[in-house]
């Protein structure tokens, strides 16, 4: 039996960081997606085929589908990396940025400056700047890459929207509203975490919200104890 610290779904898998910072990987293997490297790490995340983790000494390591080079990081180090559909982005060690993969409506290729965080979706991408503003570039066919005035905690891509946590643990989304993702709900949270076009938050009191497409339930958290 293994416990973890982090657990990252992508299309048709999931990874997960051990407590002894090894990963662990099931579901649909198809591009290697569900077999991890060895060695030990310290943050994880997912892309729709692929994978990467920054291993302790801040290099990335990314495995699965590696089209368009979404899964070839460059050289050097970061503190946090983040995988879309079909490019990655990372978080320097410098707070500059640096992303790879498809770049068709430029969504790999980053502004200057410093950052603290940093999301990829579908084929666009945020990041927070060391101000607290948040920066989108890519594309802005639903206006996902024009993001809200104000200053950001956190903040998370999907397809064709985005969602962010204010400094006063408020979200807010804007993009695509066809399913109704970009409806969040009112009240205050810790995290927000968007997938494919539904999006779930963790309330200040412990509950868990979602909203946006519900076809198989995703959008339906259970009830708690």
């Amino acid at each position: 039996s293994s416990t973890f610290t982090q657990v990252r779904s992508g299309g048709w898998h999931t990874c997960g960081l051990r407590t002894d910072s090894t990963l662990a990987c099931w579901g649909a293997n198809t591009f290697g997606q569900a077999t991890p490297p060895a060695g030990t790490f310290v943050q994880l995340s997912e892309g729709f085929y692929h994978h990467c983790a920054l291993r302790a000494d801040g290099t990335p390591v990314c495995w699965g589908e590696n089209a368009f080079g979404k899964a070839t990081p460059p050289a050097g180090t970061f503190i946090q990396i983040s995988g879309g559909r079909n490019h990655t982005c990372g978080l320097r060690t410098d707070s500059a940025l640096a992303c790879w993969g498809l770049n068709t409506f430029g969504q790999a290729t980053p502004p200057g400056g410093a950052f603290t965080q940093v999301s990829a979706g579908y084929s666009h991408t945020c990041g927070i700047r060391t101000d607290a503003t948040l920066a989108c570039w890519g594309e802005n066919t639903y206006g996902e890459a024009t993001p809200p005035a104000g200053t950001f905690t956190e903040v998370s891509g999907g397809d064709n929207y985005t969602c962010a946590l204010r400094t006063d643990q408020t979200i807010v989304c804007w993009g695509s509203t066809s399913l109704g993702q970009i409806a969040a709900p009112s009240g205050t949270f810790t995290e927000v975490s968007v997938g494919s076009n539904h999006t779930c938050a963790l309330r200040t009191d412990g509950m868990i919200a979602c909203w946006g497409r519900n076809d198989y339930g995703q959008a339906t958290p259970p009830p708690m104890w």
